[in-house]
Protein backbone atom coordinates (compact mmCIF):
# COMPACT_ATOMS: atom_id res chain seq x y z
CA UNK A 1 0.00 0.00 0.00
CA UNK A 2 3.09 2.39 0.61
CA UNK A 3 4.10 2.30 -2.53
CA UNK A 4 0.80 2.79 -4.62
CA UNK A 5 0.58 6.10 -2.49
CA UNK A 6 4.04 6.70 -3.28
CA UNK A 7 3.40 6.40 -7.14
CA UNK A 8 0.15 8.21 -6.40
CA UNK A 9 2.12 11.34 -4.92
CA UNK A 10 4.89 11.38 -7.59
CA UNK A 11 2.15 11.40 -10.06
CA UNK A 12 0.42 14.21 -8.95
CA UNK A 13 3.34 16.15 -8.52
CA UNK A 14 3.45 15.90 -12.36
CA UNK A 15 0.51 16.38 -13.34
CA UNK A 16 0.33 19.94 -11.48
CA UNK A 17 4.15 21.52 -12.49
CA UNK A 18 2.76 24.67 -12.79
CA UNK A 19 1.63 24.70 -9.08
CA UNK A 20 5.04 24.67 -7.78
CA UNK A 21 7.21 26.78 -9.73
CA UNK A 22 4.63 29.83 -9.69
CA UNK A 23 5.53 29.14 -5.72
CA UNK A 24 9.19 28.62 -5.77
CA UNK A 25 12.39 30.57 -6.71
CA UNK A 26 15.15 29.27 -8.50
CA UNK A 27 16.94 27.07 -5.91
CA UNK A 28 19.63 26.04 -8.91
CA UNK A 29 21.31 28.83 -10.95
CA UNK A 30 24.43 27.92 -12.53
CA UNK A 31 25.77 28.74 -16.18
CA UNK A 32 29.15 26.27 -17.28
CA UNK A 33 30.85 27.21 -20.82
CA UNK A 34 30.28 24.10 -23.36
CA UNK A 35 32.59 23.62 -26.73
CA UNK A 36 30.79 22.66 -29.57
CA UNK A 37 30.08 19.44 -30.59
CA UNK A 38 29.27 18.63 -26.72
CA UNK A 39 25.45 17.28 -25.76
CA UNK A 40 22.94 18.03 -23.31
CA UNK A 41 21.88 15.00 -21.03
CA UNK A 42 18.86 15.72 -18.76
CA UNK A 43 17.37 12.98 -16.95
CA UNK A 44 14.09 14.30 -14.32
CA UNK A 45 11.86 11.68 -12.52
CA UNK A 46 9.20 14.51 -12.00
CA UNK A 47 8.38 17.91 -13.13
CA UNK A 48 9.14 19.84 -15.65
CA UNK A 49 11.69 20.55 -18.30
CA UNK A 50 11.59 23.38 -20.49
CA UNK A 51 14.49 24.05 -22.95
CA UNK A 52 14.99 26.95 -24.47
CA UNK A 53 18.05 27.94 -27.65
CA UNK A 54 20.20 30.72 -27.12
CA UNK A 55 23.17 32.00 -29.15
CA UNK A 56 25.95 31.64 -26.52
CA UNK A 57 28.60 29.11 -25.84
CA UNK A 58 27.49 28.57 -22.51
CA UNK A 59 24.46 26.11 -20.93
CA UNK A 60 22.01 28.31 -18.28
CA UNK A 61 20.57 25.83 -15.82
CA UNK A 62 17.70 27.08 -13.51
CA UNK A 63 15.69 24.42 -11.42
CA UNK A 64 12.89 24.52 -8.57
CA UNK A 65 13.08 22.28 -6.26
CA UNK A 66 13.10 21.42 -2.78
CA UNK A 67 16.18 22.69 -0.61
CA UNK A 68 16.92 18.68 0.24
CA UNK A 69 17.46 17.93 -3.36
CA UNK A 70 20.62 18.45 -5.12
CA UNK A 71 20.88 18.91 -8.83
CA UNK A 72 24.21 17.44 -10.20
CA UNK A 73 25.28 19.11 -13.17
CA UNK A 74 28.44 16.73 -14.64
CA UNK A 75 30.61 18.26 -17.85
CA UNK A 76 32.15 15.50 -19.72
CA UNK A 77 34.49 15.69 -22.83
CA UNK A 78 31.04 14.47 -24.15
CA UNK A 79 29.27 17.00 -22.78
CA UNK A 80 26.85 18.10 -19.71
CA UNK A 81 24.71 15.45 -18.15
CA UNK A 82 21.85 16.79 -15.33
CA UNK A 83 20.10 14.90 -12.82
CA UNK A 84 19.02 15.34 -9.21
CA UNK A 85 20.33 13.01 -6.64
CA UNK A 86 17.56 12.35 -4.05
CA UNK A 87 14.06 12.86 -6.57
CA UNK A 88 11.58 10.92 -4.43
CA UNK A 89 12.01 14.48 -2.18
CA UNK A 90 9.47 15.94 -4.81
CA UNK A 91 9.04 17.25 -8.33
CA UNK A 92 11.96 19.24 -10.01
CA UNK A 93 11.35 22.09 -12.51
CA UNK A 94 14.11 22.76 -14.72
CA UNK A 95 13.94 25.88 -17.07
CA UNK A 96 17.67 25.58 -19.57
CA UNK A 97 19.11 27.60 -21.93
CA UNK A 98 21.17 26.02 -24.35
CA UNK A 99 23.20 26.81 -27.73
CA UNK A 100 21.03 25.86 -30.35
CA UNK A 101 23.97 23.53 -32.01
CA UNK A 102 24.09 21.64 -29.04
CA UNK A 103 22.46 18.19 -29.25
CA UNK A 104 19.70 17.42 -26.42
CA UNK A 105 18.53 14.15 -24.81
CA UNK A 106 15.67 14.18 -22.29
CA UNK A 107 14.10 11.34 -20.57
CA UNK A 108 11.89 10.90 -17.46
CA UNK A 109 8.85 9.37 -15.94
CA UNK A 110 6.71 11.90 -14.76
CA UNK A 111 7.98 14.69 -17.12
CA UNK A 112 6.56 17.57 -18.98
CA UNK A 113 9.12 18.24 -21.44
CA UNK A 114 9.51 21.44 -24.14
CA UNK A 115 12.42 22.06 -26.31
CA UNK A 116 12.08 24.99 -28.62
CA UNK A 117 15.01 26.29 -31.33
CA UNK A 118 17.26 23.99 -31.62
CA UNK A 119 19.33 23.36 -34.86
CA UNK A 120 20.44 19.91 -33.75
CA UNK A 121 19.02 16.88 -32.36
CA UNK A 122 16.64 16.40 -30.22
CA UNK A 123 15.23 13.33 -28.35
CA UNK A 124 12.65 13.89 -25.97
CA UNK A 125 10.63 10.69 -24.37
CA UNK A 126 8.76 10.24 -21.00
CA UNK A 127 6.25 7.67 -19.29
CA UNK A 128 3.70 10.50 -18.06
CA UNK A 129 3.27 14.05 -19.63
CA UNK A 130 2.99 15.87 -22.90
CA UNK A 131 6.17 16.26 -25.08
CA UNK A 132 6.23 19.44 -26.97
CA UNK A 133 9.15 19.84 -29.79
CA UNK A 134 9.61 23.27 -31.95
CA UNK A 135 12.39 23.10 -34.11
CA UNK A 136 15.45 20.75 -34.70
CA UNK A 137 17.51 18.93 -37.38
CA UNK A 138 18.67 15.46 -37.92
CA UNK A 139 17.74 12.60 -36.10
CA UNK A 140 14.06 13.61 -33.91
CA UNK A 141 12.31 11.60 -31.10
CA UNK A 142 9.33 12.72 -29.41
CA UNK A 143 7.62 10.09 -26.81
CA UNK A 144 5.23 9.70 -24.29
CA UNK A 145 2.75 7.21 -23.05
CA UNK A 146 0.39 9.42 -21.12
CA UNK A 147 0.78 12.55 -23.02
CA UNK A 148 0.22 14.07 -25.97
CA UNK A 149 3.09 14.70 -28.57
CA UNK A 150 3.94 18.29 -30.81
CA UNK A 151 6.37 18.45 -32.79
CA UNK A 152 6.66 21.65 -35.20
CA UNK A 153 9.12 23.08 -37.80
CA UNK A 154 11.58 20.15 -37.51
CA UNK A 155 13.61 18.62 -40.46
CA UNK A 156 15.26 14.98 -41.11
CA UNK A 157 14.02 11.77 -39.47
CA UNK A 158 11.17 12.05 -37.17
CA UNK A 159 9.79 9.60 -34.84
CA UNK A 160 6.99 10.18 -32.47
CA UNK A 161 4.59 8.41 -31.07
CA UNK A 162 1.78 8.40 -28.00
CA UNK A 163 -0.30 5.89 -26.19
CA UNK A 164 -3.51 7.23 -24.96
CA UNK A 165 -3.16 10.56 -26.50
CA UNK A 166 -2.81 11.94 -30.05
CA UNK A 167 0.08 13.08 -31.88
CA UNK A 168 0.02 16.60 -33.75
CA UNK A 169 3.27 17.21 -36.96
CA UNK A 170 3.23 20.50 -38.23
CA UNK A 171 5.46 22.16 -41.09
CA UNK A 172 7.98 18.46 -40.96
CA UNK A 173 10.70 17.92 -44.11
CA UNK A 174 12.36 15.12 -43.53
CA UNK A 175 11.47 10.72 -42.73
CA UNK A 176 8.70 10.60 -40.64
CA UNK A 177 7.29 7.81 -38.58
CA UNK A 178 4.58 8.08 -36.24
CA UNK A 179 2.30 5.71 -34.06
CA UNK A 180 -0.67 5.92 -31.46
CA UNK A 181 -2.58 3.57 -29.64
CA UNK A 182 -5.55 5.49 -28.43
CA UNK A 183 -5.38 9.23 -30.20
CA UNK A 184 -5.47 10.73 -33.45
CA UNK A 185 -2.35 11.95 -36.03
CA UNK A 186 -2.75 14.68 -37.33
CA UNK A 187 -0.01 16.16 -40.07
CA UNK A 188 -0.18 19.37 -41.39
CA UNK A 189 2.52 21.47 -44.23
CA UNK A 190 4.47 18.35 -44.61
CA UNK A 191 6.89 17.65 -47.10
CA UNK A 192 8.71 14.29 -47.10
CA UNK A 193 9.15 11.63 -49.41
CA UNK A 194 8.67 9.26 -46.64
CA UNK A 195 5.82 8.61 -44.37
CA UNK A 196 4.50 5.80 -42.03
CA UNK A 197 1.04 6.62 -39.73
CA UNK A 198 -0.24 4.23 -37.73
CA UNK A 199 -2.65 4.37 -34.84
CA UNK A 200 -5.12 2.09 -32.84
CA UNK A 201 -8.59 3.43 -31.98
CA UNK A 202 -7.72 7.14 -33.58
CA UNK A 203 -7.97 9.42 -36.49
CA UNK A 204 -5.36 10.42 -39.24
CA UNK A 205 -5.47 13.29 -41.13
CA UNK A 206 -2.30 14.08 -43.79
CA UNK A 207 -2.28 17.82 -45.05
CA UNK A 208 1.55 18.04 -47.59
CA UNK A 209 3.17 17.35 -50.64
CA UNK A 210 2.76 14.00 -52.31
CA UNK A 211 5.82 13.43 -54.81
CA UNK A 212 6.34 10.83 -57.74
CA UNK A 213 8.98 8.70 -55.89
CA UNK A 214 7.42 9.49 -52.58
CA UNK A 215 6.21 6.42 -50.38
CA UNK A 216 3.30 7.19 -47.80
CA UNK A 217 1.53 4.45 -45.75
CA UNK A 218 -1.47 5.46 -43.63
CA UNK A 219 -2.87 3.01 -41.43
CA UNK A 220 -5.50 3.23 -38.64
CA UNK A 221 -8.08 0.32 -36.74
Amino acid sequence: MMCGAAVIFAAALAVFPQQGREARTPTTDETVAVARGARLTVENFAGEVVIKAWERDSLRVQARHDSRAKVNIRTTAAGVAIRTDNQARGSVDYEISAPAWMAIKVVGTYNFITVEGSQSEVSAETTRGDVVIKGGTGSIVARSIQGEVIVEGVRGRLTASSINEGVRITGASGDISAESTNGDITLTQIKSQNVEVSTINGDVQFDGQLTDRGRYRFTTH
